[in-house]
């Protein structure tokens, strides 16, 4: 049985649409945020009571409703710390989960709250996601560095879509981490001096709370991974011209392609090589029967001269299909193994993973801390590119 429950104010109305149980969609206009608190005074959660005491203040414009910019403006503010900075961070995963939750004001939040997801209707999970961040807050390291040099086995990938950002870190922390040291250097201000591979330098604020609530983990070892992906955030909002994102954070989570972070940290161009052309003649096991020794000397003189390697693979589509290999994603390339013809490659989830089955197309590869390596005849197979720095100076910073 379906029914409709109205909950009314003076000057606001949520209609709320029951099916099969629990079923909810919601048509508002809005209210002015006073008016809003009079009519959810009584619901008080720990989340809740966080965002109705701090909603005026993320409310930028004062229209009683809350915007997806607003929210990632709340998560990049300095000042919102410990608990609200927790509140905010659920407030922008949740909004950004459900499509088109956003712009929400207190009476949709509050009705999200107490109705259950449906197949028809999903609700933003925030008191969860709340208590994930609560938990997490009394870990949070904010000093840049706390354990020397950074190491690739600390790192995965957090709750941004930034996959093709966190493949140039990796590959620097594996292959040069001490450029990564000196990248980022904290001021007695509390700021950060970040210089660009091209010698161009900025002074950024350090992550805030929320932001490293979100953002790329490094298991204790500092803020480092996140200001990574707040320095090139920075650069390519920038260079944006959309005008969609306001914070370099909220740019960088809605993903993008692995070459054009690696550029902004070497100050070198990249040059892609594609698998494609490799895979038109297949041997009985479904490995690349072609030539593949011009991407062999590529890969062989990058890593000779100590050049940066990243790529990914596109959606899935005619490439191999491999047990354990996310596809429309990006990978640290670490290594190219002549004697073996094998590639190392790392996954910036970080994860650990054991084949059902010996290695190979069929049942995938043996995993840890996300590395895992290929031969190069199977790579091309699923791989969509290598993008490969040069030494020819970048023009994006």
């Amino acid at each position: 049985m379906s029914y409709v429950v109205r909950v009314t104010s003076a000057l606001l109305v949520t209609a709320v649409v029951w099916v099969s149980g629990f079923s909810v969609a919601v048509a508002q206009t809005k209210a002015p945020a006073e008016a809003q608190l009079k009519s959810v005074a009584k619901l008080s959660t720990p989340f809740f009571d966080l965002v109705k005491r701090n909603f005026r203040a993320w409310d930028l414009d004062k229209n009683g409703e809350l915007d997806q910019k607003e929210i990632e403006l709340a998560v990049h503010n300095p000042a919102v710390k410990e608990d609200v900075a927790a509140a905010a961070a659920s407030l922008r995963r949740g909004s950004r989960a459900v499509k088109g939750f956003a712009p929400a004001n207190l009476e949709k939040i509050a009705v999200s709250l107490q109705t259950k997801s449906t197949e028809e209707v999903e609700q933003p999970k925030f008191e969860s996601m709340f208590e994930s961040h609560m938990e997490k807050l009394p870990k949070l390291q904010r000093e840049l560095f706390t354990e020397g040099s950074p190491r690739i086995d600390v790192i995965s990938q957090g709750r941004l879509g930034d996959c093709f950002l966190i493949a140039s870190l990796g590959t620097c922390a594996y292959k040069d981490p001490q450029r990564l040291v000196s990248m980022m250097k904290p001021l007695e201000n509390g700021k950060v001096l970040v210089t660009y591979g091209s010698g161009v330098t900025k002074e950024l604020d350090a992550p805030t709370d929320a932001e490293l609530l979100i953002g790329a983990t490094s298991r204790g070892t500092g803020a480092w991974t996140v200001m990574y992906e707040k320095a090139i955030g920075t650069v390519m909002l920038a260079n944006s011209k959309t005008g969609k994102h306001a914070t370099p954070l909220s740019l960088i989570g809605v993903g993008g392609t692995p070459n054009v972070p690696l550029q902004i940290l070497t100050g070198h161009f990249v040059r892609r090589h594609g698998c494609e052309q490799y895979r038109d003649v297949k041997n009985d096991d479904g490995s690349s029967a072609m030539d593949l020794q011009p991407l062999r000397d590529d890969l062989k003189a990058a890593f000779a001269e100590g050049r940066l390697v990243v790529g990914g693979c596109g959606p899935k589509g005619k490439q191999a299909i491999v047990s354990g290999i996310y596809y429309n994603h990006s990978y640290g390339v670490l290594d190219y193994d002549e004697k073996t013809d094998t590639v190392l490659f790392w996954n910036p989830f970080g994860n650990t993973r054991t084949p059902k089955g010996p290695d190979g197309l069929e049942h995938g590869y043996t995993t840890e801390h996300g590395r895992f390596r290929v031969p190069l005849k199977e790579a091309v197979m699923w791989f969509g590119s290598f993008s490969i720095e040069t030494t020819e100076k970048t023009d994006l910073i």
